[in-house]
């Protein structure tokens, strides 16, 4: 063995994960540069070299001790490793970066048929008020959303995880903003005026909420060792509990139930993600539902929220009253038959025809086949979500998109059911079908976090088995 493998052979045993000696090899270094060179995703392109830096580490201490010189050694395991360009290949093949098409096909349906189904309302209330131009805003607004989304789609979610804190208190802080100085429009608190855009700032918030939780309750503190038992079940405390119930209270402050719903579900299916312990899960529940009990006995808004809700349990009762809208959408459903009433035709008697009872109003208007497409689209769309949910191993990811996906159920499925009667009246719509105003801009960026983590599912492969 000649002088040089003698000196080298010390370094290569010292493994290849501190300061590699062949990655400052002029051969090594354009052999990886071309490997690289034919993978799109720059974000793996660290993560390839190291992994072929230990196979290629293998092959020459192998030659080595088969007192091969280094410089042929390095060569030779080069020219054993393959060519550069199959190499590259193959590594672009299986991290490339990924595009949810079925989502992509599944939204485009919901698009459509909600600017159908937007103007169809606006020719109803053109005949009823006279004027109305939700169908142009709704336009503007996909625009927008669509636009947004498309960016958020290319942007790496995980930068997202080091901002929650700051996150989760500039939501509060802006939700208690809204609900001070906004105004009220239809019985709920939380409207900011925008220049001509009216903005729900309540409805966004467990949006919002969600995405701060998703990282606070990913984080791994790097103190749990040296703290004490009473510190660490108080952070425990406050990390599970606290800042779920701060958020709470401002939505049932804000006469939302509509949006404490979607918080606690959207949190509750978070916490099962991350298999947090039984004790947690529990006290979860337990702490939502005992803030809400406790509101609606002692809010002077009681009687309202509470015999609306009440009055879901007797259907034939009160149908001039708590009932009326139900009725009305039942009726307008049964009346329906197969092909409906045809487009634009005027339902005078079911308020809010375009947006919280945009389901039944379809239904009236195209019939039975209308809402049995919805309901099927729908179905393909949880069962998707599901499908994606199992494909992601990121667990800021999979937290990230089980809060967000379980919104999106929770508002197709609610509709649908409360036009039927099947469940309680509330201000639950439908997702890109219904008018909601500046709230579908926030949809469309919801989905583009959904996209962008489906995206990135494949680029981190070998971050994860390093790290696990």
């Amino acid at each position: 063995m000649d002088a040089v493998s003698q000196h080298c052979r010390p370094c290569y045993r010292g493994g290849w994960h501190g300061m590699n000696p062949i990655r400052y090899q002029e051969d090594v270094k354009e052999f990886l540069k071309q490997v690289c060179s034919h993978i799109r995703a720059k974000e793996v392109h660290h993560e390839v070299q190291m992994e072929l830096e230990g196979h290629l580490q293998d092959i020459i201490e192998e030659k080595l001790d088969r007192g091969i010189a280094l410089n042929t050694a390095i060569k030779e395991a080069i020219t054993q490793m393959g060519a550069p360009e199959l190499i590259g290949a193959q590594f672009h093949k299986v991290h490339r970066p990924r595009t949810d098409w079925k989502l992509l096909g599944l939204l485009s349906f919901f698009i459509l048929f909600g600017l159908v189904a937007v103007f169809t309302a606006q020719a109803s209330l053109v005949q009823r008020l006279g004027f109305s131009s939700i169908g142009l805003k709704q336009v503007i607004y996909v625009c927008v959303g669509g636009l947004l989304m498309l960016g958020i789609r290319l942007f790496n979610y995980q930068k997202l995880a080091s901002y929650s804190w700051a996150l989760y208190i500039g939501t509060l802080i802006l939700l208690v903003y809204s609900i001070t100085t906004g105004y009220r429009l239809n019985g709920m608190d939380g409207y900011l005026q925008l220049g001509r855009f009216v903005v729900n700032v309540v409805s966004i918030s467990p949006y919002l909420f969600l995405l701060s939780l998703a990282g606070i309750w990913t984080d791994k503190p790097t103190n749990q060792l040296t703290e004490s038992w009473i510190k660490s079940i108080a952070r425990s405390l406050w990390l599970n509990f606290g800042i779920l119930l701060i958020p709470c209270v401002i939505f049932l402050k804000a006469h939302s139930l509509t949006d404490f719903i979607l918080f606690f579900l959207g949190s509750a299916s978070m916490l099962l993600t991350l298999k947090k312990s039984r004790s947690i899960l529990i006290t979860h529940v337990t702490l939502i539902f005992g803030s809400a009990f406790f509101f609606l006995l002692t809010s002077h808004h009681r009687s309202n929220s509470f015999d609306r809700w009440m009055a879901f349990l007797k259907p034939k009762e009160d149908t001039q009253g708590f009932n009326y809208v139900l009725t009305q959408s039942k009726e307008a459903i049964t009346s329906a038959s197969w092909w409906g009433h045809g487009y634009g035709t005027p339902l005078p008697t079911l308020p809010e025809l375009h947006s919280n009872m945009m389901f039944a109003y379809l239904i009236y208007c195209f019939g039975w086949v209308a809402g049995i497409l919805i309901f099927l689209m729908v179905i393909l769309f949880i069962f998707h979500s599901l499908q994606i949910s199992g494909k992601i191993r990121d667990t800021y990811g999979k937290a990230l998109l089980s809060g967000i996906l379980t919104l999106f159920v929770i508002q197709f499925i609610w509709p649908m059911l409360m036009s039927f009667g099947w469940a309680p009246l509330g201000a639950f719509s439908l997702p890109f079908i219904s008018y909601n105003g500046t709230l579908v801009i926030f949809q469309f960026a919801a989905i583009g976090l959904i996209l962008s983590v489906y995206r990135r599912k494949d680029l981190l492969g070998i971050q994860t088995k390093r790290q696990n």
